[in-house]
């Protein structure tokens, strides 16, 4: 047997043979051994056993479901920084103008080192640690800028509004990384002061809550921002964004929702492994506790096709309850339980699809392979506010949400045929219907 062949018999047969031996006495195992031997053995070639091994992994996943995966080794880093949301950084949101490749910064995170320093909105970051960012990968700059807690970076930055070829507003900066946590929840435009602003422009008394991923603390960040707005005078309706939202953590989605009701099942955990004639087998559930916020206040969920996880379980929970109305696109479908497991006979993990969740009516929220159209999956809008908007509607959408997360921008009323958000958004626009009719 060649040495480099060994490497099957040290990864893939082990492996194989402990599963199966935990929970398989079909003999599946010994067979699977058996025919990576005689390959071995027989093939008129050699066969390089990293490739033989990345090819069993995929034979072997695609037969389950698109979520779950062979995690290489060097991925296992991403999905823990992804998962954290954390990470030491400078604190500031970036974006590569097509026009002159350009990096520019779209927001500095609030209090965070690049605001302390005084870099704002529309500054270009000419160069990180002396290399020219002109052309560059946005993701290369982006790893420069993370790094230990307490370490330093050097920047060079122009300021916005300045000519090209004044010298002056040319800056060096060295900023010290510091843990930044990636707001979570923003409103609907960034003041100068680089706060945000809770209440929809030209909508006097309507809230706008937009929520980009859930994190341990967005409840809470929820629960004090409404008691703050209530204080300054009770909204007429609500609406919290939920597009293009992934999801992250359960805890954080679990908790929003318990923030709405006073009680009832928020969302419960099952799979099919059960032998009960009804096929399901129930892992966990959540139930909501006393104490509901707003109560009475009517609710608007905006969603599309890229909300997702957990975001689709408060958008569902809040809907069988009839405590908000949904007003979008069909969601993702993507509300599954992944466990990550390192292997213990060789390098790499294995992300494995373990359980799905059940909306409070019982009815999956998970989207499987063969699903199709009229399978139900996702969580689908309301009677009379489906709405998907054209490609230029989305388009134009986005810049108009980019310059209005910048600081800086005007107070004044804009014109109300264009900029204002009932108009610039028609996914908001037509939540906005709903507050209309209880005026």
């Amino acid at each position: 047997m060649h040495r480099r062949n060994l490497l099957i018999f040290a990864i893939v047969v082990p492996g194989c043979i402990l599963a199966c031996a935990a929970q398989d006495r079909t003999g599946q195992g010994k067979r699977f051994a058996e025919v990576i031997y005689r390959i071995d053995k027989g093939y008129f070639r050699n066969i390089d056993s990293e490739q033989l091994f990345q090819a069993a992994m995929e034979g072997v996943f695609r037969k389950l479901d698109d979520r779950s995966e062979f995690i290489e080794p060097s991925q296992l880093r991403n999905y823990e920084r992804d998962f954290k949301k954390e990470f030491a950084g400078i604190g500031v949101e970036l974006d590569a103008e097509l026009s002159s490749g350009e990096i520019v910064v779209v927001a500095p995170v609030y209090g965070g080192p690049a605001w302390q320093a005084g870099i704002r909105s529309g500054d270009r970051i000419i160069s990180v640690e002396g290399i020219e960012t002109r052309g560059r990968n946005l993701s290369e700059i982006v790893a420069q800028f993370r790094g230990e807690v307490g370490s330093q970076v050097e920047l060079c930055i122009r300021k916005q509004g300045v000519g090209l070829n004044d010298r002056s507003v040319i800056q060096d900066v060295t900023l010290s990384r510091q843990n930044i946590t990636i707001e979570s929840v923003r409103g609907d435009r960034r003041l100068p002061s680089g706060k945000w602003d809770w209440w929809l422009e030209g909508d006097p008394n309507i809230a706008y809550l937009r929520i980009s991923h859930f994190s341990k603390r967005t409840d809470t960040e929820v629960a004090a921002l409404i008691e703050k707005l209530v204080f300054k005078q009770p909204p007429r309706g609500l609406v919290i964004d939920l597009r293009g939202n992934s999801g992250g953590i359960l805890e954080g989605g679990i908790a929003l929702c318990n923030l709405f009701l006073e009680d009832g099942l928020i969302a419960a955990v099952t799979n099919d492994r059960s032998n009960n004639s009804n096929g399901k087998q129930l892992q966990q559930k959540w139930t909501a506790t006393a104490g509901q916020v707003l109560k009475g206040v009517p609710i608007a969920v905006l969603v599309d096709e890229f909300t997702a996880s957990v975001a689709e379980i408060v958008a569902a929970c809040l809907q069988d309850h009839k405590r908000a109305t949904i007003v979008g696109s069909r969601t993702f479908g993507n509300a599954s339980v992944q466990t990550i497991t390192t292997l213990s006979s060789g390098p790499g993990a294995i992300r494995l699809t373990t359980n799905e969740y059940q909306r409070p009516s019982g009815t999956s929220l998970n989207r499987l392979s063969t699903s199709t159209e009229s399978d139900a999956w996702g969580v689908r809008p309301d009677s009379n506010f489906a709405f998907s908007p054209t490609r230029k509607q989305l388009e134009d959408w986005i810049t108009w949400r980019q310059d209005r997360d910048r600081s800086g921008q005007s107070s004044a009323v804009l014109d109300p045929g264009e900029l204002l958000p009932r108009y610039a958004d028609p996914v908001l626009g037509r939540a906005l219907t709903l507050f209309d009719t209880q005026k």
